[in-house]
């Protein structure tokens, strides 16, 4: 799995522990909906960049690199949840 496809995944996790759907997950980030849909998109051309995967992780409170993982969810440490 390549890290887009990785950083999909983990993307995807933040939206299921936190029960959003793209318009709210793209509203809490500041950004287009449009553009978090073309991103997420399973097999998209288009890949998160950096800068917007460090955004991801620290607007959920994820440790630095989380989302470049491909065990993301499983890793030690505090998770918070951006309702809990």
């Amino acid at each position: 799995m390549d890290l887009a496809e990785i950083r999909r995944k983990n993307a995807a996790t933040i939206m299921q522990e936190n029960a959003l759907d793209e318009l709210s997950f793209a509203l809490c980030l500041g950004k287009d909906e449009e553009q978090i849909t073309a991103l997420l998109k399973p097999g998209s051309p288009k890949t998160i960049p950096d800068a917007l995967a460090r955004l991801m992780e620290q607007t959920f409170s994820k440790p630095k690199l989380w989302l470049d993982h491909a065990e993301g969810a499983d890793q030690s440490g505090p998770s918070y949840d951006l309702f809990g």
